[in-house]
């Protein structure tokens, strides 16, 4: 920061400087400070003041040699323009080309008042400028009244000074708050707190310019190239994360591949063992990610088998006590730019004192590092992550709460803030090390031992954990919206209405068919489940062995393949490859549209790890720590992503035949796609589908959007 610091302070000087030279007409300062910016135009970007100062500045040092004349005229302060005879008064061209000569032809009697642009009105509109000048001066020493100015500097005067000596305290009092020197590792704004990211070099600014105009020595300037990885990253630069491009239609592969399977020696049900796309679409988008969940799914087929009695609303008593979801009250209320970061936290504070009795707030933790809802938050945030903010309770909020919120460090240090307050008012606050869903379901079983608890939240999570949890002979528990006319679940009729059984799997059956960390099943809803698991105990037993804490992989993964096949209707000796078959061939025969890929079931292999991710999320729900790692995740750039498959997408022997390899225009039998009446495609190897087997339009499609597979 200090050394940030001091280069602005030393480019402050250097475009005071510059205006000096220009004011004063000192023509060596004037090429002297240019040389000096020279760096900082490389460094920033502005690729095109770099080349065309480094040019004129080398021409320049040459005139006194080509052409003394010249020279001497520039240098006694002829290079800039002066409208009147004070020494301070010189201006640049391009300046005073915009104050006279384009002011006067864009107002009234200018050539774009209707006098027109063609060429001969644009000659005697500016051979006329000179005449019109004589005339002005005649016609002021004919009346007398002669145009001049003052000699005193305009910044001299009493007003300005006073003004300036105003805003020179305010600047100090804001350096008093906001000190620029204090000890830190990381670059930040002083004014708003938004630290930039550890890649952010401003503080390198010189040298990073240094290095670009070195490599420009001995090269035309005109020539030369440009790198923005050789350039300075600003602090103020975005992150963004983006999700990656699928390599080509999963819909077109399956097609594809399908036909040459059934020109070949392979069996059908061999086929199927395969995805026969590019990524296992019955569990992921077109993005690749993990398919959405709809979560409230399952709350609203419970609701639909539990008495109407359970989800009554009942006047709360006075001894009760609230357990609060923190994530829920976080986007709660509403914020206010201008607003200081306590007068925020004591909003919460009041809205909490004033809404719940004997309330126990529950925080999530936003630790640093990869968690397994990295791909969530991606998708909540449409991979746009806000700036770290390292701000102060007396700071003003100078953003969004949305994009202050959409960065963990920032959320993690305001929560710390509202723990602060809310314990310094007698609120008990509790921050959980992650996801607090379970904590927050722990600590409304704990106190319904002792009194009557509505725990507050929205997640269709802590109904599930609520009910997992749920005690015999524990006082009335209500799980309720916050949200006016939202729901109220007596949590003891519920888990009653369940039964043991039922509520013991819940979790499961939540995860298996898509919760935050697992992908929803394509055409396979949570009622579905929900209804399957209380009439068929083959299933449950099923989905019994994900609530074992010392669950092998292989246990796992035939217990989830043996749950996905009584999910897709097939029977207990079924397996998924073999109901993909199945499924496929029954599509065929009964509808009239072509079979959607995403359609059938996942293979044995793209659901194993499916399987590992349900696991994975159930033992946290159940309290035990596994490595996410080792079950059905991958840390890639920092983050866990979901694995997807081992197998490749179809045998090698189809692979082969996807694509060809012409390098032709693909017009004869010897296409492997024309022969096979295809189209190409820019899965090709070298026509990459812009030859003459092909209807791709290059103004419409980006054929490296399609590489066939990675």
């Amino acid at each position: 920061m200090g050394k940030l610091w001091i280069q602005y302070m030393d480019m402050i000087d250097l475009l005071r400087r510059f205006l000096r030279a220009l004011r004063m007409g000192d023509f060596l300062l004037y090429l002297g400070t240019l040389q000096e910016m020279l760096p900082y135009f490389a460094a920033c970007g502005h690729n095109n003041y770099a080349k065309s100062a480094h040019v004129y500045i080398q021409d320049m040092i040459e005139l006194e040699q080509l052409n003394p004349d010249m020279f001497c005229q520039l240098n006694s302060g002829l290079f800039v323009i002066r409208r009147s005879d004070r020494l301070w008064a010189g201006l640049p061209s391009d300046l005073v080309i915009e104050q006279v000569l384009m002011r006067s032809l864009k107002t009234n009697g200018g050539l774009t008042r209707g006098r027109g642009m063609e060429e001969t009105q644009r000659l005697r509109w500016l051979l006329a400028m000179p005449a019109c000048a004589e005339v002005s001066e005649v016609m002021q020493e004919l009346t007398g009244k002669l145009f001049h100015t003052s000699e005193q500097h305009k910044e001299m005067t009493e007003a300005r000074r006073e003004r300036d000596r105003n805003d020179t305290e305010k600047v100090l009092a804001f350096f008093k708050d906001y000190d620029p020197f204090q000890e830190s590792n990381e670059l930040r704004n002083i004014a708003n707190g938004v630290t930039g990211p550890a890649s952010a070099n401003p503080h390198l600014l010189h040298e990073v310019g240094m290095n670009i105009v070195q490599k420009m020595e001995g090269s035309n300037a005109f020539d030369f190239s440009f790198r923005k990885k050789d350039q300075v990253e600003s602090l103020g630069a975005k992150v963004t994360i983006s999700a990656e491009k699928v390599p080509i239609d999963p819909q077109l592969l399956f097609q594809r591949l399908l036909i040459f399977a059934n020109n070949s020696d392979l069996g059908v049900e061999e086929v199927f063992a395969y995805e026969l796309s590019s990524y296992p679409t019955a569990l992921f988008d077109k993005w690749g990610r993990l398919r959405e969940a709809n979560k409230p799914q399952l709350g609203d087929e419970i609701a639909a088998v539990v008495p109407k009695s359970s989800l009554e609303s009942f006047e709360e008593e006075r001894t009760v006590t609230h357990v609060v979801d923190g994530g829920s009250l976080l986007q709660r209320i509403p914020w206010k730019k201008g607003d200081t970061f306590e007068d925020i936290a004591s909003m919460y504070m009041k809205h909490v004192s004033k809404n719940f009795l004997n309330p126990v707030v529950v925080f999530d933790g936003y630790k640093s590092g990869p968690t397994t809802k990295d791909m969530t938050h991606n998708r909540r945030s449409k991979g746009v992550f806000g700036q770290k903010v390292m701000f102060t309770p007396t700071m003003p909020l100078r953003s969004k709460k949305e994009n202050f919120l959409s960065n963990s460090d920032n959320k993690q240090n305001f929560i710390d803030l509202l723990c602060e307050t809310f314990k310094a008012n007698g609120i008990d606050c509790v921050n959980a090390p992650a996801d607090a869903d379970v904590m927050i379901a722990k600590k409304g079983i704990e106190h319904a031992r002792e009194t009557v608890v509505y725990v507050i939240g929205e997640d269709t999570d802590l109904l599930v954990l609520l009910c997992h949890y749920a005690e015999r002979g524990m006082n009335d528990l209500y799980f309720k919206s916050s949200k006016e006319g939202g729901k109220c679940w007596h949590i003891n009729s519920v888990a009653e209405a369940l039964g043991e059984s039922i509520c013991r799997v819940l979790p499961v059956v939540h995860a298996l068919c898509g919760c935050d960390t697992t992908s929803r099943l394509y055409g396979i809803g949570k009622g579905a489940a929900l209804r399957k698991v209380r009439e068929d105990n083959g299933f449950l037993k099923c989905i019994e062995a994900f609530c074992c804490q010392s669950g092998s992989k292989n246990a796992i993964s035939s217990a989830g393949e043996k749950a996905l096949v009584y999910l897709y209707g097939g029977k207990g000796n079924d397996t998924l490859d073999g109901l993909r078959k199945t499924k496929f061939c029954n599509k065929v025969a009964k509808t009239s549209t072509t079979v959607e890929v995403h359609s059938l079931p996942p293979t044995t292999d793209a659901a194993k790890y499916h399987s590992f991710r349900v696991y994975c999320q159930v033992q946290e729900w159940m309290g035990n720590c596994v490595d996410p790692e080792k079950w059905g995740w991958c840390l890639r750039k920092g983050q866990l992503e979901p694995k997807t498959m081992d197998s490749p997408v179809a045998p090698d022997s189809l692979l082969k035949l996807v694509r060809c390899q012409c390098k032709g225009n693909c017009d004869t039998q010897r296409c492997s796609c024309k022969r096979n009446e295809l189209e190409c495609s820019s899965a090709c190897g070298e026509c990459k589908g812009l030859c003459q087997n092909s209807n791709f339009d290059a103004s419409t499609d980006d054929p490296s959007e399609y590489e066939l597979l990675s």
